[in-house]
């Protein structure tokens, strides 16, 4: 089984523990995967567990940003502002870490968890 097989296998686990080893197994992929990782965050960052949400936010989405913003946080707005009110709920549990501080980076970020947190995303 692959490494992203098995990572996908035990963020679906029943197991906290299992879940949250598995989210922190994504995170440490995304300097060599990182469309590989985004695609995780999508999927896993979108599912009705505020646990797993927390576990992808966390350990996975915040780095992905911390590391590849200008890729990525593009991509996360639009899949949040096209209605996808989990992820956002998933962004909203994240911290600023590398490129999300940078002023721009930072300004942009703030004014998605705005949105976010005054109810304007469409569902």
């Amino acid at each position: 089984m692959s490494e992203t097989a098995d990572i996908e296998n035990g963020l679906s686990s029943l197991n906290e523990k299992v879940r949250w080893d598995a989210a922190i197994a994504a995170g440490e992929l995304i300097a060599v995967r990182p469309l590989v990782v985004w695609s995780i965050v999508k999927k896993y960052g979108s599912i009705d567990d505020p646990d797993l949400r927390t576990a992808v936010a966390t350990c996975i989405l915040e780095h992905l940003l911390e590391h590849h913003f200008d890729d990525f946080f593009p991509l996360l707005k639009t899949e949040i502002e096209s209605g996808n009110h989990l992820l956002g709920e998933t962004f909203s549990e994240c911290w600023k870490f590398g490129q999300s501080e940078l002023p721009q980076n930072s300004i942009q970020w703030d004014e998605l968890q705005k949105k976010i947190a005054d109810g304007r995303i469409q569902e």
